[in-house]
């Protein structure tokens, strides 16, 4: 009886472990202003503007996406 008791504290154990692994909405969407902000500073150098609608602040934009990234990102871990 001892033995099935433990089967099934482990058996809980590896269920609770797969549940807290799945990605939110919010850390992709974070993930995705990440890569775009990575992608606008690199085509800057190139000489494009990605973000021409933003007007003189355009020149930060990367900086702005990356921070709104990765507070998307950390939201969920900040909560816990």
């Amino acid at each position: 009886m001892t033995n099935n008791n433990q089967r099934r504290k482990k058996m809980s154990k590896a269920k609770l472990k797969k549940e807290e692994n799945n990605f939110s909405v919010l850390q992709i969407l974070g993930s995705l202003f990440l890569i775009f902000a990575v992608a606008d500073f690199a085509v800057s150098w190139i000489g494009i503007n990605l973000t021409p609608f933003m007007g003189s602040v355009s020149r930060f934009s990367p900086i702005i996406f990356g921070i709104i990234g990765s507070v998307l990102i950390n939201f969920e871990k900040e909560e816990s």
